[in-house]
This record gives C-alpha cells, sequence and structure tokens, in this order.
C-alpha cells in the first residue's frame, strides 16, 4: 500500500480495505467531536492554553531518546495500548496510569499512548492520564531516592487524519504525534505536518512501503522528527510476523535517500517488536534490526509476558542489547 484511495462513506458503500473502513469510521467520529465543539472553539481553546503560564506545555520529545541513543546505541521505547485488531485485549485490565507509572520509574526516555477508540480501545484521556502519572511518578521517585528520573514525554498513536485531531490531542497533553503516510496524501501530510508544528508538537511519520518513504524523502529537512517503518500490513491490519518487512525498509535505497536529505533523523520500528523472534530470542530481532541502521523500536503488545511486569521485560531487553 502507498497511500489509500479513499472516499467519504455511505450507508451502502463497502469498504474496500480494512484501513479505508477504520478511515471511515475515524471520519465519523471527527464528526461527533466536531458537533459538540466545533473548529473555531477548540483553535481558541489551544491559543488560550498556549498562553496561559500554568498549564502544561508540549515538551521535547526528540531530546531524551537522543540521549539514550547515544547512550545505549539502540533505545526501546514502550506503547501503552488497550488492544490490537488482530488479538483483542492485550491485558485483563488496563489501568494506563499504573502502567506509565511503572515505566517511568524504570526510566523510559519516552512512551508512545495508543489513544485511538475505533480499532485500540483508546482515548483522548489516555494521553492526558499518561502525562499526569508520568510527572507524578518521576517526583515520587525524587522523594524516595534523592535522584529522580526522567519525566518521559508522550508521542500519541492515532490515525490522524484531519487538523481538528492535532488540537484535541494538545490539548489532551500530547507532545508528539505519529502520523501513517499510507492514509494521507502529499497535500494531507504536508498540511498536518504544518499544523503539529504550529502546535509544537514534534511528528514522527509511520511508513511500509517503500513508495511512502520516497514520499517522505520530498518534504522540506527538519519537517519530520522521526521515521517509524512498520511491520504492519495495511489492507488487513495484521503484521508480517517474520519482521522482514521492517528488514526490507530499513536496508532500501528509499531510506538512504532520505538519511542524505534530512541528515541524522532517527529511525525506528514497530509491529510485533518483541514479539518477533529469531532463535527462539525476541532480543536477537531487535539486534538484527539494529544491525540494519535502526535506532529504536517502539514495542506495544511485545510487552506482554506471563509473570513479568512491561517495565521487567523492557529492562530485560535493555539489559541484553548492551550485553550483545
Amino acid at each position: 500500500v502507498s497511500t489509500v484511495e479513499w472516499s467519504v462513506a455511505e450507508k451502502t458503500a463497502t469498504p474496500s480495505s480494512v484501513l479505508e473502513g477504520y478511515m471511515w469510521e475515524k471520519e465519523a467520529e471527527v464528526d461527533r467531536f466536531r458537533e459538540r465543539v466545533p473548529l473555531a472553539n477548540l483553535v481558541s481553546q489551544c491559543r488560550l492554553a498556549a498562553a496561559d503560564p500554568t498549564l502544561p506545555k508540549p515538551r521535547d520529545f526528540l531530546g531524551p531518546i537522543k540521549q539514550a541513543i547515544e547512550s545505549d546505541g539502540f533505545v526501546v521505547i514502550p506503547e501503552c495500548k488497550r488492544m490490537e485488531p488482530s488479538v483483542g485485549s492485550l491485558r485483563r485490565r488496563y489501568d494506563v496510569s499504573s502502567l506509565v507509572k511503572s515505566l517511568t520509574v524504570a526510566g523510559v526516555p519516552a512512551i508512545s499512548v495508543n489513544c485511538d477508540g475505533v480499532l485500540f480501545g483508546g482515548s483522548l484521556e489516555d494521553i492526558t492520564k499518561a502525562r499526569a502519572a508520568a510527572s507524578s511518578a518521576a517526583v515520587e521517585d525524587m522523594s524516595i531516592d534523592g535522584d529522580g528520573v526522567v519525566v518521559p514525554p508522550v508521542l500519541a498513536s492515532d490515525l490522524l487524519l484531519y487538523p481538528y485531531q492535532l488540537y484535541k490531542l494538545s490539548l489532551a497533553g500530547a507532545d508528539a504525534v505519529n502520523l501513517v503516510v499510507g492514509a494521507l496524501s502529499k497535500k494531507d501530510l504536508t498540511y498536518l505536518i504544518k499544523i503539529a508544528s504550529s502546535l509544537k508538537l514534534q511528528t514522527l511519520a509511520s511508513v511500509t512501503s517503500e513508495v511512502q518513504l520516497n514520499s517522505l524523502a520530498d518534504l522540506p529537512t527538519g519537517t519530520i522528527a522521526a521515521i517509524v517503518v512498520s511491520n504492519r500490513q495495511l489492507e488487513d491490519f495484521s503484521f508480517d510476523m517474520s519482521g522482514e518487512q521492517a528488514l526490507r525498509l530499513l536496508k532500501s535505497h528509499a531510506l538512504e535517500k532520505i538519511r542524505e536529505s534530512h541528515g541524522d533523523v532517527p529511525v525506528f520500528v514497530e509491529g510485533r517488536v518483541g514479539a518477533i523472534e529469531r532463535s527462539g530470542s525476541a532480543v536477537s530481532y531487535l539486534e538484527e534490526l539494529k544491525a540494519a541502521g535502526a535506532d529504536g523500536c517502539i514495542v506495544g503488545g511485545g510487552l506482554i509476558r506471563e509473570g513479568m511486569e512491561s517495565s521487567e521485560v523492557i529492562q530485560q531487553f535493555q539489559k541484553e542489547l548492551a550485553a550483545s
């Protein structure tokens, strides 16, 4: 899939792919939000929030990540999400605040939170809760040992099609957003990046093909904060469980071209990372990604291990990577 061609859904229409159906449902969701709060009102709220010194402002998402990359060579970013379309619920009980607190104390440099309510069971409130929980955990940790931990910035993961969604995420407390390149025309991608920048939100671009990578190469340098190469199949939202899709993109000429035009833009991998194994080891796949040029990975469902907390899984990954 390069970019999905889609149209407004009609009652009798049938989507041509899972992604197109997802986009239709997302459009309906945004329409419901607009009926309650028109775009003009939302923009005014954002302006007032930006001018109010007592309200939180977007933080540097990439700064802590780049420091972690310089220190460790490869960074593991946890993603908090309630469910996965191809799997179902990921946890018996999903408490985003508790999960973020434990990950913050574990020292993660950043946290991704899936706030999509259509396929992943999330909500905008998850972003607000995650930001508050991370700040609270950092303060509590400082009171215990006197050193404290860095408050990890929050990446909002959602299917973003309209500027309206970016304004909502800004008010919710997001520090960065992830755009699915395969769901956007080049014009829409450029416009959403522009709006995100005006809101001080850093933009990550998620790709699943070389065609999508090529569309990023023509963007002005500095417009995207990072690239996420994914093992997801946009046609049905399943995953390439071999992990080869991400590896091919990491080694592609298209990504090499982007590195030439966008400098040291970090590249992360997502899509069952932590669950895909090589020779019986999930870390072996992470090592393969690192060798292929990835700077890190985003791990969601791969954090689920029997008898282990997600923070313990992250620490195990980091320990094994450091020893390799």
